[in-house]
């Protein structure tokens, strides 16, 4: 299963975003979600941030968000986010039948 995270920024608060986003990674995946791609839109609404995770199940990420809210890192985590990001979207997809196989 995959998080399709779709995160976006505010022009003042990119930098920020960019500053605590590899912390943000590092504490999720530690929690077994594993970033395996992170991308930022060149056309469309411009400092949009595509995260695409893949997550053992809809339970596992919310258990993850769930100990992240208890890190001790966590107000310093929230702090930057709602400085930079202006608009979140979130979806759960799984793979079609015709996927390319991953190795």
């Amino acid at each position: 299963m995959y998080l399709i995270a779709r995160l976006e920024l505010s022009y003042a608060g990119v930098m920020d975003f960019m500053a605590i986003a590899p912390k943000v990674r590092e504490k999720m995946e530690a929690r077994g979600c594993r970033m395996l791609h992170a991308m930022v839109t060149d056309i469309d609404r411009l400092n949009t941030v595509i995260h695409i995770w893949e997550v053992p199940d809809a339970n596992s990420y919310f258990a993850a968000v769930d100990a992240l809210k208890a890190d001790p890192d966590f107000p310093e985590i929230v702090s930057a986010l709602a400085r930079a990001v202006v608009n979140e979207t979130l979806s759960f997809a799984s793979d079609t039948p015709y996927a390319p196989a991953r190795a």
